[in-house]
Parts: structure tokens; C-alpha cells; sequence
């Protein structure tokens, strides 16, 4: 009874290591907008991925300072903002009539934000930063904090 607690434990602990200093999966989805996107689009620049869903409000309170980040590097080639939900893209065009975020959106994504989740289950929202090389080198979830600099910090320090 203890060694099988014990192997409980342990395998809990190794299922929820962050996927820190890892690749992120491959993926091609066709975009909200109509653009086939893929990892390798990612490849060379900064890159800030959201995983949200519109019913999750900290995920929509997270919006107004994610949009102020990306209306930052607007423009700027060595950056990108994803946004990755589980829900339809009519779930999500309606709820973002309602709070514009200026990401990129794929939609029908559950396949692999599931791989991106960083513990025994999925929270929402999950940020991650991914560097030049597509290593995740920051990441959050269940976010309560204004995380604007944080992310600033580690775009910086990728792009330059």
C-alpha cells in the first residue's frame, strides 16, 4: 500500500513538471483570419501564445493587458501573438465582438493545446513565451498577477 502511494506521488510530480525549456509540439491549423499557420512560422521570433477560452473570466481579464503587449510590437517581424482556444470559431468570433483581442485565433484546437497544458489538467488562461528556437522559456497559468513586464522582459530579451 505505501510503495503504490508512494509511485502515485512520484508519477504526479513528473506528470506536472512544466514544459519549460522544452520545444513546442508541431502543429498546422488554418487561422480565424484564413492563414495556415505552423510552428515553423514561429521560427526566428518571439512569440507569446495564449490558450483561453471565452468563458473563463481571467482569461477576459487578462485580454485588455495582452492587447496593450501586442499593440506594442505591431508591425515588428521578430514578434507574434497566438491565441489557441478549445471552442468553435462561432463561440469565438462572438465572444470577441464583445472583447476585441489582437491575437492570432485557432480555433477547434483542443488536440494541442492539451499538449501545451504545464500540469495534471488544463487551467485556462496558460501564457507561454517561445524563443527564436521555439523553446518555451516562460510560462503561466491560472494567472492573477498583471504579467505585461514579465512578458515584455522575455520578448526583449529574445529579440535582441
Amino acid at each position: 500500500m505505501y510503495k503504490s502511494i508512494v509511485v502515485i506521488i512520484i508519477m504526479s510530480i513528473l506528470s506536472c513538471q512544466s514544459p519549460q525549456g522544452n520545444q513546442i509540439p508541431e502543429f498546422e491549423y488554418k487561422s480565424m483570419d484564413g492563414n495556415v499557420v505552423s510552428e515553423e512560422d514561429l521560427r526566428g521570433k518571439a512569440t507569446v501564445i495564449c490558450v483561453w477560452a471565452t468563458w473563463c473570466g481571467d482569461c477576459i481579464r487578462e485580454i485588455p493587458e495582452l492587447n496593450v503587449l501586442a499593440e506594442k510590437y505591431e508591425g515588428n517581424n521578430k514578434v507574434s501573438f497566438l491565441a489557441f482556444s478549445d471552442e468553435d470559431e462561432a463561440t469565438v468570433r462572438k465572444s470577441l465582438n464583445k472583447f476585441p483581442f489582437n491575437f492570432t485565433h485557432i480555433v477547434d484546437s483542443k488536440a494541442y493545446s492539451d499538449k501545451l497544458k504545464t500540469g495534471l489538467v488544463k487551467h485556462f488562461p496558460q501564457v507561454l513565451v517561445v524563443d527564436d528556437d521555439l523553446n518555451i522559456v516562460f510560462k503561466v497559468t491560472e494567472n492573477k498577477q498583471k504579467i505585461f513586464i514579465t512578458l515584455d522582459n522575455h520578448i526583449q530579451d529574445i529579440i535582441k
